[in-house]
């Protein structure tokens, strides 16, 4: 009946103390007198077979576009979460979990419960995407040059309504923004897609689009239809309201206009005026230079001793 007390057991003479009655007094017993069974020792737990590398490393677990692997500094491949899946005989439930991908060494990068902290794994084959040597670099480039999808500057944080003043990161041309279409075949492939609206670049024959929700971007080669044919002017996009546009660096092409950050048209440039008198009144209006689009009618103004121009009534 003592065995619910507590106990003080000294392992090396093999005796332990218990409390005698209810006093601060303790009598001693031998240890083989009691029934306790040894404790074994728990194997210990077997990790995931991992590839030698750097690991764990901190990573985000919605990609910014300049995650590199560890190892190899190669830029990472981000991967969706896919379906639970057999490997090596076993089922990798944590297949769901989206992962980094370095087809260079051959690894992906999975998070590690909710650490934020990913671990090196060997790929899978039907994973893997071939990495060419530079000498198929060379040749795919300029048998390929156009279809520059997979070697832009991707993914990029872009807005879903345009400011006007959206970029290309490869060429630095300013970006021509399509509204989504109807749904479509490419490549004997329906492009679901392409109900999004898309950032087009006609210089270096890419759009890009948005990744699922995430407010970021990736390029993709542009289809025969939708490049724009040699002297052809942009079909004007949705007017934006006149709340969303900052001021804005504009400049002028060859032909002496610039692209309406409000409508996407052709607006022209007007070089400042003398001060000239309309119904006994100066008009200080055409001071300054400006542009002016006939497609939205907006003026834009430029800020005095800068490069900016902003959106006026007038």
């Amino acid at each position: 009946m003592e065995n619910y007390k507590p106990r003080y057991i000294c392992d090396a003479c093999k005796v332990y103390y218990r409390a005698v009655l209810t006093t601060d007094y303790y009598d001693v017993f031998p240890l083989e007198e009691t029934k306790e069974e040894k404790q074994e020792p728990q194997p210990a737990v077997k990790e995931p077979e991992k590839p030698p590398g750097k690991g764990p490393i901190a990573l985000p677990k919605e990609p910014t576009g300049n995650e590199t692997c560890p190892v190899c500094g190669k830029h990472f491949r981000f991967v969706e979460g896919g379906a639970v899946r057999v490997v090596n005989g076993e089922v990798d439930m944590e297949n769901v979990k989206p992962k980094y991908e370095c087809d260079t060494c051959g690894v992906f990068y999975r998070e590690v419960l909710s650490s934020g902290f990913y671990l090196p794994y060997p790929q899978q084959d039907e994973d893997r995407i071939p990495v060419p040597s530079s000498a198929e670099k060379s040749d795919a480039s300029e048998e390929k040059k156009g279809e520059s999808a997979a070697a832009g500057r991707g993914p990029i944080a872009l807005p879903k309504e345009p400011k006007g003043n959206e970029t290309c990161p490869v060429c630095g041309k300013r970006f021509r923004f399509v509204e989504g279409g109807a749904v479509r075949v490419v490549n004997g492939e329906v492009d679901m897609e392409n109900i999004k609206p898309k950032y087009e670049c006609d210089t270096c024959g890419v759009f890009y689009r948005e990744v699922l929700t995430s407010g970021f971007y990736l390029p993709y080669p542009q289809e025969e239809e939708d490049k724009l044919k040699a002297n052809e002017e942009p079909a004007p996009s949705k007017v934006l309201s006149t709340g969303d546009i900052a001021p804005m660096i504009l400049k002028c092409n060859e032909n002496n206009q610039c692209q309406c950050p409000r409508c996407g048209a052709m607006m022209d440039y007007v070089e400042g005026q003398a001060v000239h008198l309309v119904d006994g009144k100066p008009d200080m209006e055409n001071v300054w230079d400006h542009f002016h689009c006939g497609n939205c009618h907006s003026v834009f103004r430029r800020i005095v001793n800068t490069d900016y121009f902003q959106f006026t009534e007038k």
